[in-house]
């Protein structure tokens, strides 16, 4: 009966797309074997909605009860779904993603570590984005050029190993990773993850796209399931429909003042409703991105007509008509029970500007200069942004140029610094052809790079000195203090791409378009009208300059470019493998007291540049973290010499000479970034151990794979027992799963004591840390 539906769907469809008539199938055939390419730019690679019903059925049958649209996607995606524990905010999910997209900045060491592993080919389809090494300085075209010339040995290693190791490379200049995905390689139902924690901007075509470190990425390269702990779901029920100044982008603003900045954390927020089926897939894709502001897993939208007319607009028709068939699959069960629910009536919805210095301060326009006066934010408005890859789509950038043709018909300006960021290629080509873009350059705006820029603190700034308190407002997702100019004085705002353009004319924060009304060029009063723009081309995309490299038929004779002299970029060495013995005498380089992030242990900042590099990045290891023996940061003790240095240093004399040695942690050690960095750089320079009160999971599965032991003290009140000077044994011979190890503390006054450390290690994973690491295992694995 079900395959009776959906062939009827079908036939509906293609009626009702005008494709003719076409012989009825047999009763017997089953619409979901159609073979559908993923995209237009791969061979080979299909999507499986045959298989993803199949894990579904076999889910239903075990759960018995209506699943969510997020759980569809999530358990259609099971590695054995016949045999995995499913309990929602609990179990830890196995999963198969459909593909992997990596940004440059991550990308470096992600395929630095595929390359240990010994493979000729990533397993999964993966591409690689060129967007956050470009810097905002003068303009588009010169920034472009400059970043070229300044990136072009890391340039050259991602197009050599991504033609060597069959992976897609979107070239310096095609646009941010996100909208890249959105417009080529996103489909309903899929599972992506991404190096980038704005992946879920993927939500525009109703894919589940999360944010990943780089080890995750490495193991879907490699063929090994991916694990995430089953997240709980936020249902957010949207009513009515946006209207006048209210755009996609309040939504998730409003959203993220609701639940804060940690309120989405381990769960997947699915719109659903009237109101989600009235906005663009753009605009859906709006809501997904900054959903990670709120700590999203990420964001979902059910498949719908926006999403169909999208993927028909980006040529995918082929995959527009598939969805289809596969419809019922693409939205929620009807009486699918949330963790949490929100109901918000776009009808009644306002325009709101979050910030300063935080995303989830949120402030409905009406309100917003009274805050502004109140807080004695800085009323000029300094520069206005839009663009970046949650606002720069068709439909933003004609509604913002609307606002700007306005006031230009009034003999008007931006008093504001304006700055426009395309997002794609596609839509800087598309925006050019069609006027929006000489629109903006009349107006006064700068055209950067189709690039991360400024959202990124990538920007050059120069109109405002360092420390200096001024604001700025922009269509980007976030606006932590310091983040987009460096400047810890800047108050910078979050808003929708029309209220930037509206108040970069005023230049002040105090003006609200809704209500205030500007001076035209002869000194008349009139008030800018609700902007209008189109949802998709009427003419089209178009595609601009070919920026895409596909890898190459044959790639056998591809080398990898990596200069040997190269301070920015380092073939990894393997880790080496356990010898079969306790650790014994070994010294504490630091004990780490209170908060230790993976800011703390590998910081971002100026050290971006060596994310390819690990000798030269391990240069950052620990610096931020307290030593619970001065108070103070980066700076420890040598044991051997007496001397005082900073963390990296004591850990390199110590490796150089052949001494191993353990960090001991307070709670939650590892939290924020996903980074592997954060756990190379301790196994580079000769540690064994990281021994905690707790891990965050993230942090303690990265240290496992690069072959270190994460171990938690069993009682969390023995952290005080142990003092900087002391020295330990680590009984690794005992590492055995579900068993305790021992640690045996040598004071360095009194007599010796046992402490019994938990881990979390399963076979797997021992096998790991007797190989070396996780891609050790999987070399050996290769070769057998």
């Amino acid at each position: 009966m079900l395959a009776s539906r959906q062939l009827l769907g079908v036939a509906r469809s293609r009626a009702a797309a005008g494709l003719g008539r076409r012989c009825m199938a047999t009763a017997t055939e089953n619409p979901l074997d159609r073979k559908v390419k993923q995209n237009l730019l791969e061979e080979g690679n299909f999507i499986n909605y045959k298989k993803m019903s199949e894990n579904l059925a076999v889910v239903r049958s075990r759960l018995n009860r209506p699943l969510t649209y997020a759980e569809k996607i999530l358990y259609s995606h099971l590695d054995n779904p016949h045999e995995q524990d499913i309990e929602r905010g609990v179990s830890y999910l196995r999963l198969r993603p459909d593909r992997v997209a990596c940004q440059d900045a991550t990308a470096q060491m992600a395929i630095l570590q595929f390359m240990s592993a010994g493979m000729p080919s990533v397993a999964n389809p993966t591409t690689v984005h060129c967007d956050h090494l470009i810097e905002a300085q003068v303009g588009g075209e010169k920034d472009l050029e400059r970043a070229i010339n300044i990136n072009k040995e890391v340039y050259d290693f991602l197009a050599s190993a991504c033609a060597k190791y069959n992976i897609g490379f979107w070239k310096p200049g095609s646009g941010i990773i996100h909208q890249i995905i959105l417009e080529n390689y996103a489909f309903p139902g899929g599972l992506l993850i991404g190096t980038d924690s704005h992946t879920p901007n993927a939500a525009g075509l109703g894919m589940a796209a999360i944010g990943v470190g780089g080890a995750d990425a490495v193991d879907v390269m490699a063929n090994l399931p991916w694990e995430l702990k089953a997240p709980k779901v936020i249902g957010v029920k949207l009513t009515g429909a946006l209207n006048g100044w209210t755009t996609p982008k309040d939504v998730i603003l409003k959203l993220a003042g609701i639940l804060t900045v940690k309120g989405g954390t381990g769960s997947i927020v699915e719109y659903y409703g009237e109101g989600a089926s009235s906005m663009s897939a753009t605009g859906k894709a709006t809501c997904g991105n900054m959903g990670a502001e709120i700590g999203a897993t990420t964001s979902v939208f059910p498949y719908d007509k926006a999403m169909f007319d999208y993927l028909v607009a980006t040529k995918r028709s082929d995959i527009a008509e598939f969805a289809k068939t596969y419809q019922k699959e693409l939205q929620a069960d009807e009486g699918a029970e949330y963790d949490q629910h929100i109901e918000i009536n776009l009808n009644e919805l306002e325009p709101h500007i979050n910030g300063p210095f935080t995303p989830d301060l949120a402030t409905p326009i009406s309100k917003f200069a009274q805050a502004a006066k109140e807080n004695n934010w800085p009323e000029e408005l300094k520069v206005g942004l839009i663009g970046s890859c949650t606002n720069s789509s068709y439909e933003d950038m004609t509604r913002a140029a609307s606002i700007a043709r306005d006031a230009l018909d009034h003999g008007l300006k931006a008093k504001a610094a304006f700055v426009v960021t395309p997002g794609s290629e596609q839509i800087r080509a598309t925006i050019a052809r069609d006027g929006q873009l000489q629109t903006f350059e009349e107006f006064g705006g700068t055209v950067l790079a189709n690039a991360c820029g400024p959202c990124i603190g990538q920007w050059d700034r120069r109109d405002t000195p360092k420390g200096t308190p001024n604001s700025i407002l922009s269509s980007y997702n976030r606006n932590f203090t310091g983040r987009n100019d460096g400047n810890p004085a800047t108050h910078s705002f979050v808003t929708s791409p029309d209220l930037v353009v509206a108040m970069s004319i005023a230049g002040s924060l105090y003006f609200n378009p809704l209500t205030d009304s500007l001076k035209d060029k002869d000194g008349k009063e009139f008030k800018l009208q609700a902007p209008t723009g189109a949802g998709l081309p009427d003419r089209g995309y178009d595609p601009g300059q070919n920026t895409y490299q596909a890898p190459p038929a044959d790639r056998a004779t591809v080398q990898v470019q990596v200069s040997p002299t190269s301070d920015r970029l380092q073939v990894l060495s393997p880790f080496n493998a356990w010898n079969g013995k306790d650790a014994t005498d070994m010294p504490i380089l630091i004990k780490a007291q209170g908060k230790t992030t993976t800011d703390h242990i590998s910081m971002a900042g100026p050290w971006l540049k060596y994310r390819g590099h690990l000798d030269n990045i391990s240069n950052n290891m620990l610096i931020g973290a307290i030593n619970a023996a001065n108070g103070e940061a980066n700076k420890v003790q040598n044991f051997t010499t007496g001397e005082w240095d900073a963390v990296p240093a004591v850990a390199r004399d110590y490796k150089a000479k052949g001494i191993p040695w353990v960090v001991i942690g307070d709670w939650n050690y590892g939290e924020g970034s996903s980074r592997e960095h954060a756990a190379l750089e301790p196994r580079h320079l000769g540690g064994l151990a990281i021994i905690t009160r707790s891990f965050a999971r993230i942090h303690e599965t990265n240290l496992k794979k690069q072959g270190m032991l994460p171990l938690t003290f069993a009682d969390p009140a023995d952290y005080d027992k142990i003092s900087p000077e002391d020295k330990v044994d680590i009984l690794c011979t005992e590492l055995a799963v579900g068993k305790p190890i021992t640690m045996r503390v040598h004071p360095k006054n009194g007599k010796d004591f046992d402490i019994k450390l938990n881990h979390t290690f399963n076979d797997a994973q021992i096998e790991w840390f007797k190989n070396g690491s996780a891609l050790n295992t999987m070399a050996k694995n290769a070769k057998n």
